[in-house]
């Protein structure tokens, strides 16, 4: 199963069956772990470096996205929006750190701007604030 979870005040930790592509659709790595930004200053986009650990903002309430059946297997891309959320394709299933799931599904968004009202998910806000992805 693939699965995201979503650490309190830190990145999203994927582990399964994952295709990592940038916003052409080009794969990037086939991974089995990643760790990805979700505070949008990460100076190695999509990837994690660590630069959350100097926010207090990504410490708030998380929002329940749709919860349906999906396949338990298959490839998860995950795909990065020219300067907007990641793209998830694929079964998988997105929960918050204490193991609640958020969201069980084959298809979302996911915040990577770390401005949006209904995180983890994106609900645009990186429009407006002129987020952009190196």
């Amino acid at each position: 199963m693939n699965v995201i979870v979503v650490e309190a005040g830190g990145p999203y930790r994927c582990s399964g069956a994952i295709e990592l592509c940038d916003s052409d659709g080009q794969v990037i790595a086939p991974h089995r772990e990643a760790q990805l930004c979700r505070c949008g200053l990460s100076q190695e986009k999509p990837v994690c470096d660590g630069s959350h650990a100097r926010l207090e903002s990504l410490r708030e309430s998380l929002h329940a996205g749709e919860v349906v059946s999906a396949a338990a297997d298959g490839k998860l891309r995950v795909r990065t929006r020219r300067d907007g959320p990641l793209k998830l394709d694929g079964p998988c299933e997105v929960r918050a750190e204490d193991g609640t799931v958020l969201m069980r599904g084959v298809e979302t968004a996911l915040c990577r701007c770390g401005q949006s009202k209904r995180k983890p998910f994106c609900d645009g806000t990186h429009r407006q604030t002129g987020f952009k992805a190196a």
